[in-house]
């Protein structure tokens, strides 16, 4: 579990700093942006997962709706940055998808605070 959240908070970086860079560039977002943050949902719903079949083998979270919520939160709002990024058309579209990706990474952080050693 805890390669699967170094990746997730790899990926959450690389889109952060890639959708920071589109917006100074006042570039919007073309499919190398989306599709980052598209990876980024995919890597999400992998760690969530894998959390989930852990929790089917009998290791139970004690904050079970906590750790369920985060992750579906974290998915839902990479595929609502995506969304909003793909529709608007501008640097903001950009901005958005970065701030969902920082926005992850701090869920992440979260996440690892209120289940510790649910990751080792």
């Amino acid at each position: 579990m805890t390669v699967l959240s170094i990746v997730v908070a790899a990926m959450c970086g690389m889109v952060a700093l890639l959708g920071l860079y589109y917006t100074a560039r006042d570039l919007s977002a073309d499919l190398v942006l989306l599709g980052a943050g598209v990876l980024l949902a995919l890597a999400w719903a992998v760690l969530g997962a894998a959390l989930g079949l852990r929790d089917l083998g009998g290791s139970t979270p004690p904050e079970r709706v906590t750790l369920y919520g985060y992750l579906l939160t974290a998915v839902l709002m990479a595929v609502g940055g995506g969304w909003v990024g793909l529709f608007e058309r501008s640097r903001w579209g950009s901005l958005v998808i970065a701030v969902c990706a920082i926005v992850s990474a701090v869920l992440l952080m979260r996440l690892h605070q209120v289940w510790p050693g649910g990751f080792a």
